[in-house]
């Protein structure tokens, strides 16, 4: 991370109540990358806070999130490279400088959707694991915090609700080094709006 910089600006899965635990220790990612790849749901560490996700393409199972979180809102996407973030996104030089000062890290970039007439946010996580099964999949994943809606946001895994954890298939145990949330900014406004403070301090 650049300090001085960045200081300035399906095959649907039945509901397992006894999700398998991945120890992030152990890099045994696979098995949770094959959960996701056939439309399952997961709970893992991110470089900010926990989170549970899915493939960006199976609108199934992003239902299935939305159901388990009781949220009826769009999710950002999580990418591994901005080779993935241009097919999915209309970069523009401020989109594309903000990236390069910021990711891989905690700053959400809300841009317009490339095929179609709505939003998309983006980030790229200061996160091995997460990396690690988005190229393992070669697909970006739907990525938001693993609580219920209107519930706090977990930062570890001891602080996930036991009831929310049970509603996925897997769940990767590791640290969120930032233990804090991504900042959010719309750059489809001028000037662009800060929606979420976070982790990234923008003026």
């Amino acid at each position: 991370m650049k300090k001085q910089e960045k200081s300035k600006l399906t095959e649907e899965f039945k509901i397992s109540k006894k999700p398998s635990v991945i120890p992030s220790a152990t890099r045994d990612l696979e098995k949770a990358a094959e959960v996701l790849k056939r439309g399952g749901v997961v709970i893992f560490p991110t470089d900010t806070v926990y989170g549970v996700g899915c493939r960006f393409d199976m609108p199934q199972a992003i239902a299935r999130i939305k159901n388990i979180k009781k949220t009826s809102q769009d999710f950002p996407i999580l990418i591994s490279n901005l080779n993935q973030a241009h097919k999915l996104a209309k970069f523009t030089p401020q989109a594309q400088h903000l990236a390069n000062l910021y990711w891989p890290g905690a700053l959400t970039i809300v841009l317009q959707n490339k095929t179609r007439d709505e939003k998309i946010g983006l980030r790229i996580p200061d996160s091995d694991i997460m990396l690690e099964i988005i190229n393992k999949i070669s697909t970006p994943i739907i990525g938001t915090s693993a609580n219920f809606h209107g519930q706090s946001v977990p930062t570890s895994y001891k602080e996930l609700d036991p009831n929310f954890v049970k509603l996925a298939d897997y769940v990767i145990k590791g640290p969120c080094k930032m233990a804090k949330e991504s900042t959010v900014i719309d750059i489809t406004f001028i000037p662009p709006r800060i929606l979420r403070k976070g982790v990234i301090q923008l003026q």
